[in-house]
């Protein structure tokens, strides 16, 4: 007969089997779900980040070289919400990407992958009536040029109206933690950001001199705070330390102020003093930014391409875009900005009615692969967390149990063992 302790003892250890084998199914299938999770997320991922177009060649004499990532049309595919000569694309610390337009009168906020949220209209009692260019602080507040208005108006990040200052025809503002600069007709101020009503430095006039300016349509401010500047109609482009003194200049192609008729044709003379000749001239430098290895990009209208200088010098370094209306083209771009964290330039192609965000070669200053991750943190990484986090924890919570599991086993072996012995053997007194 069959001892009734080792039966139990038998049976308990079976009990225990079947159990952990279902834990240990159970964990496996939680794994194997988390793991599909942290696959698809990472496709999705990787699709977000990736540019939906290519490098874009071009014919022209421009040539390409940009590489198109995506375009944006309007707030929504009805004809309503499309835009209509777009003016200014600013994008966000947060990624986003403000707009303004020849048709809303207001400023439009957009997620980094194009889809609409928001517009700026400001309060009841004194709405926005024509936005121009305009610029996003470190701390998400906009500053919008109304040039018509002969004022700057300042929103907090939520979209509140927290006041304005006043400039005499403003057409581009650059902001950082503690500047305002704003371009307009016949030069630039330099405004302390805490009090912008009393100027810090006014620099220029009108007209055609060095010192003097024609449409300052581009202003930006490098991180160690020289404030580059773009003289449109004078065709120059120069720098300038903090406090508004000049650290070098450079005529960047044919002035267009000095057109004149010619035997029944408007001609430009050509500029004997011009750094920049030929293919190599600029036709209309408008809006500027400084990407993230300190360079200077300037958007020649004309040309439709973006021109990217030395900082140190203001020397040419190349050229990028061509014209056209296919995705990845421009036809009369006329702002550019740069959005660090993404490591791309979002620009406002003007007659082509859109937005467009591309990446230009060298833009990221620290390496491709610093800037794609980068871009990955400040993004669409994000979606990957959850899963990952949970693919961790489910990882912890195997690894555990499996060591307690395993000290256990080596607690109990001797004794088990023990007892399956003593319970194995018979006294010979018994049998007899």
């Amino acid at each position: 007969m069959s001892d009734p302790r080792t039966a139990a003892a038998t049976a308990a250890d079976a009990d225990v089997a079947v159990k952990s084998r279902r834990g240990r199914r159970a964990l496996g299938l939680v794994l194997v779900v988390l793991l599909v999770l942290l696959g698809l997320a990472s496709y999705l991922l990787f699709q977000l980040m990736v540019p939906k177009g290519g490098t874009i060649t071009g014919d022209g004499e421009g040539g390409g070289g940009l590489t198109w990532v995506r375009s944006i049309y309007g707030k929504s595919d009805l004809p309503e919400d499309q835009f209509e000569r777009t003016q200014a694309a600013v994008p966000g610390p947060d990624g986003s990407i403000w707009v303004t337009d020849g048709k809303s009168g207001t400023v439009m906020r957009f997620t980094p992958d194009g889809r609409y949220v928001e517009e700026v209209v400001g309060p009841e009692d004194a709405p926005l009536l024509i936005p121009g260019r305009f610029a996003v602080a470190p701390d998400g507040a906009l500053y919008v040029c109304e040039t018509q208005l002969d004022v700057v108006r300042v929103f907090d990040p939520q979209g509140n109206d927290i006041g304005s200052f006043g400039v005499p025809s403003p057409v581009s503002v650059a902001v950082n933690d503690t500047r305002v600069v704003v371009g307009s007709v016949n030069g630039f101020a330099i405004l302390d950001r805490a009090n912008p009503e009393q100027p810090l430095q006014v620099v220029g006039s009108r007209g055609k001199e060095d010192w003097q300016f024609d449409y300052v349509h581009g202003v930006a401010i490098g991180a160690d705070g020289t404030i580059f500047v773009a003289d449109s109609w004078n065709n120059r482009l120069s720098a300038y330390d903090p406090e508004g003194n000049r650290l070098w200049i450079v005529r960047t192609g044919n002035p267009t102020n000095s057109a004149q008729m010619v035997e029944g044709r408007l001609t430009i003379t050509e500029d004997p003093g011009a750094a920049l000749v030929g293919t190599d001239a600029l036709q209309l430098p408008l809006g500027l930014t400084v990407d993230g290895a300190g360079r200077v990009v300037v958007i020649d209208m004309f040309e439709c391409a973006l021109a990217v200088f030395d900082p140190a010098d203001g020397s040419l370094i190349g050229k990028y875009g061509d014209y056209g209306a296919e995705d990845g083209y421009f036809f009369y771009p006329t702002s550019v900005s740069y959005d660090p964290a993404r490591d791309w330039f979002t620009v406002a192609d003007n007659l082509n009615n859109r937005v467009q965000v591309v990446r230009v070669p060298g833009s990221a200053g620290d390496g491709a692969a610093v800037a794609t991750i980068r871009r990955a943190l400040a993004g669409p990484l994000r979606a990957c967390l959850l899963p990952l986090a949970l693919l961790l924890l489910a990882i912890v919570v195997w690894a555990v149990t499996r060591s307690r599991r395993t000290k256990v086993r080596k607690r109990q072996a001797p004794g088990i063992a023990s007892s399956r012995g003593a319970m194995g053997t018979r006294d010979p007194a018994e049998d007899a």
